[in-house]
Parts: C-alpha cells; structure tokens; sequence
C-alpha cells in the first residue's frame, strides 16, 4: 500500500515537472508561417539561378525546373540517411529487397535515430533531472530537519545526564550532612539544590538567577535563599499571596512561567529597586498535599523560549527537594519547641 501511494506520488510529482507543450492551433500557425516563409526564400533564390543559367545555356531554364531539380536531389539524400540511419540503429535490419536479404554489418551502437528520438529522449532527460533536484531538496529538508531532531535529542539526553549527576551529588550530600550533624543542614542544601537548579534547563544555557521564597509567619513570601541576587533584593522584596510573580504562583498553586517579561505587567514591578533586568521567568509552587510552603522561582535575561514544557518536569524535582528539606526543618523545629 505505501509503495502505491510513493509510486502514485511520483507519477504525480513527474507530470507536474514536465514542460507545458504548446498548444495545438500554435503548432499549426507556426509550421503555417514557415511554409510561407520557405515558398518565398525558394521562389525568390530559384529566380536567381534560372536566369544565371538562362544566360550560360542560351536556352530557356525556368524556376520548376531548379525546383525539380533540387527537390530529386534533397529526395535522394533523405532516402540515402533513412535507409542508412535505419541499417545502423538495429543489427536485425537486414540489407536488401524482398528477394535478397544479407546481414547487416552497418549496426552502431552509439547512433540515435532520428531528430524527433533525440528531441524525446531529451525531454525525458530534462523531467529525470528534475526529478532528481527535487528528491534532493527533500532529501535535503529531510537531513537537516533530522539533524534538528538528533540536536534537540543531545541536548534532552545532556540535561537527563546533568540533572542525574546534580541529583545523585544532592542526595550524597543530605546523607553525609545528616551523618555528621551539621547545625546548617538545611541552609546549606538550600544553596546547593539552588545551584544544581540553574543547571538543568534544557533550551536556556545562559547565566540565570534563582531565589527561593517561604512563606513566613506573617503569611508573606521572603527569600530564604538565592543564587545572584543581589542582598538588597533578598532583604526587601516580600510578597503576599497573588502580589507579583511569586505571589501569583502562590495564588495559583501550580507551576507558571513567562518568556516575554514586560514591565507593564504588574507581577514584575520593580519595587522601586535597582535589579538586572529579566527576559523570562519560571516559578514552582513548593506544596505539601493542600499547604504551599514556598515557590522556587528562576529568572533569566534571555527572552522567546526561554522555557520548554519539559522543563517543568526537571525543575519540578528541585522544587520537591526544596519541599523535602523545608517540611524537615519545620518538623524539626517543632520538635524542639516541644510540639511534637
């Protein structure tokens, strides 16, 4: 079935590419024109000779008669190339007549019959060569778009094989940081799931920003955590619930993002704060069953595509991580409040 419908395909393609003939009424006006043409170059040149032999002969030689005499010998030398055109084109034609049939010795491999042969066999030739110059474009749209594919296909694979490195250098860490009782546990893993974060995404290889915010005791969004950001900005920028774009993730409690920052959209108010401007952001909720503890949000200066849906997926172990580590360290101090 598909080896009808690629066959179908090319018979279509192949009479799209053959020339337009011309038509059959111009045919006729153009074999007209050139038979006036002829009558009057050979009425004309025939007038010529027979006065000049007219002259030399001393006896009356009129047109028909260089005519006659011409048309015998053009006769004569068209029947000498058909029959001989005819001889060298297949070695089956014998020589002779009816009676006497001898084998044919005049057979030539490379000879081509005739004009009209020619003329068919190159049109043949011209429509082939298109056709070959447009299997080569596809050909051509085809390797690049898989060379397109095989580009996006290394980069999923390089940032599968990061993200395994980042989170098995995470884990290793959590484990020995709690083996040994460090006071800053939670701090420090913190930062390095922030730094291992900015690492993981697959379109964007620029410099990028990170901030972690929690949500404090006064039900406000405060940055817990960054990686280049500036200390003014870690001090001063809170956010309640649905105010900028921290905010609004945690109005919506599920994953957002924006490639095309604008200044006129009010979840990117500046505050009145000096801060490298950003192109595209991405911000993940940090929940636990119906409670949000955090967002993780992640700015970059680049703009249009700056994040990919799978991105979401990647980010979203970090932000889980982040999730992980909070909830420890509420529980923690819990307990050593006494409350559980």
């Amino acid at each position: 079935m598909r080896g009808r419908i690629m066959e179908n395909n090319h018979f279509e393609e192949e009479e799209t590419i053959k020339e337009k003939p011309l038509s059959k009424p111009m045919v006729l006006a153009c074999y007209l024109v050139a038979l006036l043409l002829v009558v009057s170059i050979v009425y004309g040149f025939t007038g010529i000779i027979a006065d000049i032999l007219t002259k030399a002969l001393n006896k009356p030689v009129s047109r028909m008669d260089i005519t006659n005499s011409i048309a015998v010998v053009f006769l004569m030398y068209r029947l000498m190339r058909i029959v001989g055109d005819h001889w060298r084109s297949n070695p089956k034609n014998e020589i002779g007549t009816a009676v006497t049939n001898l084998p044919n010795p005049f057979y030539d491999p490379s000879f081509r019959k005739g004009p009209l042969l020619i003329q068919k066999e190159y049109s043949a030739l011209v429509t082939k060569y298109k056709l070959t110059q447009l299997a080569m474009k596809k050909i051509n749209e085809t390797l690049i778009a898989g060379m397109d594919a095989a580009s996006r296909q290394k980069a999923q694979i390089k940032v599968m094989l990061r993200h395994n490195e980042n989170a098995n250098r995470l884990l290793r860490s959590y484990n020995f940081l709690h083996f040994i009782k460090d006071a800053d546990t939670t701090q420090k893993m913190l930062k390095n799931i922030l730094e291992e974060c900015i690492t993981v995404l697959e379109k964007d290889q620029s410099d990028k920003s990170i901030s972690l915010f929690r949500v404090n005791e006064n039900e406000q969004l405060e940055i817990i955590e960054s990686v280049r950001i500036n200390a003014e900005s870690i001090a001063k920028r809170v956010f309640s619930k649905g105010e900028g774009f921290a905010g609004s993730v945690w109005g919506k409690g599920k994953p957002d993002f924006e490639n095309n920052v604008v200044s006129s959209d009010p979840r990117f108010h500046d505050l009145g704060l000096q801060a490298t401007p950003i192109g595209s952001i991405l911000g993940f909720p940090l929940n636990v069953d119906d409670q949000i503890l955090g967002v993780l949000c992640i700015q970059s200066e680049e703009k249009d595509g700056f994040v990919i849906p799978s991105d979401l997926r990647t980010v979203e172990f970090y932000a889980r991580l982040c999730t992980l580590i909070l909830l420890c360290d509420k529980i923690k101090n819990k307990s050593k409040r006494g409350g559980i």
